[in-house]
């Protein structure tokens, strides 16, 4: 049997289905800055629902985590991850326009490459900016959602939240992020929900500590945790060899508005020492992903709890 053909054909398959709930789909290669790569082609996917939930239409934009684990969708330019293609076929159902984003395209990256990886917050303002513009999607009504290294994404996101024409994001979802480094709480005016696994390698302990300090400086911002899951949302994870950004979970980083970083216990921190504490040599395996149904299901509720 020839499985890596029978693998494309299951990825197309399921491509197929998730845009028949779609009445329109489109690849669009943006110019995208950042500092590590400068300018480079960041491929985007976007989707209208068949039967949008109102006009003009509500955006969703996802970002994939480390491993984009769900191959390559439509003409084979964007790869997302498992996470991220059942969340936007939930949107899709559901009446959202999704953009999908592949913030890895021909950059070579490896999923233990954590340093070189382009911080996708930044191509999220941007990407958010030019589809501002786009007539039949709604600005008032854009929301993103990422996982893992898109999750990081999303509560990076929550320091610079204006996008386009002062435009701000309706809601932020950030699935399995690791939370030992966050920005300085204040009351966001953007409500963001952190969904966590229970027995993830990414401990939930910052994330509680992220999302306690928010609440308290008036944000509206909410953590849901699964608690046999780990970070795949599976029932079946092991700690494994690998790299990962999941140390001092119980001293996290704190940045200032001004980009000074500090240790919760207000020691100051530097590069050195953030390497030290809070890079571990571990990763997660297990991806039988009894609740990720659940999280979609609960990211859906959240998207449509905070339309405008």
């Amino acid at each position: 049997m020839n499985y890596k053909y029978c693998y494309k054909l299951i990825s197309f398959i399921l491509f197929l289905l998730m845009v028949s709930s779609s009445g329109f789909s489109e690849t669009i290669k943006l110019e995208l800055s950042e500092k590590k790569y400068g300018t480079s082609n960041v491929p985007v996917e976007l989707i209208f629902p068949e039967k949008p939930i109102k006009k003009p239409v509500p955006l969703i934009i996802l970002q994939h985590g480390s491993t984009r684990d769900s191959g390559k969708i439509s003409n084979g330019i964007v790869q997302t991850d498992v996470q991220m293609k059942n969340l936007s076929k939930a949107s899709l159902n559901n009446g959202f326009a999704v953009a999908i984003i592949d913030a890895f395209y021909k950059k070579n990256l490896k999923a233990n490459q954590k340093n070189k990886q382009p911080k996708a917050q930044v191509y999220a303002k941007q990407i958010a900016s030019y589809f501002s513009k786009n007539t039949k999607l709604d600005p008032n009504n854009f929301f993103y959602a990422g996982f893992s290294y898109g999750g990081r994404a999303a509560v990076m996101l929550m320091n610079d939240l204006e996008f386009g024409n002062s435009k701000k994001w309706a809601g932020v979802v950030s699935l399995e992020p690791p939370c030992n480094m966050f920005y300085k709480p204040r009351n966001f005016e953007t409500p963001l929900l952190v969904i966590k696994g229970g027995e993830s390698h990414y401990e939930p302990k910052p994330c509680k500590t992220m999302i306690d300090l928010y609440s308290s400086a008036g944000a509206d911002a909410n953590l849901k945790i699964f608690p046999k899951s780990n970070h795949f949302f599976s029932h079946n994870g092991k700690i494994v060899k690998g790299v990962a950004f999941n140390g001092c979970g119980d001293n996290p980083v704190i940045i200032s508005k001004n980009n000074n970083f500090n240790f919760l216990d207000g020691s100051v921190a530097n590069p050195k020492n953030i390497r030290k504490k809070c890079f571990t040599k571990t990763s997660g395996s297990g991806k039988t992903r009894e609740d990720l149904k659940l999280v979609i299901d609960a990211s859906i509720s959240f998207f449509k709890s905070k339309l405008n």
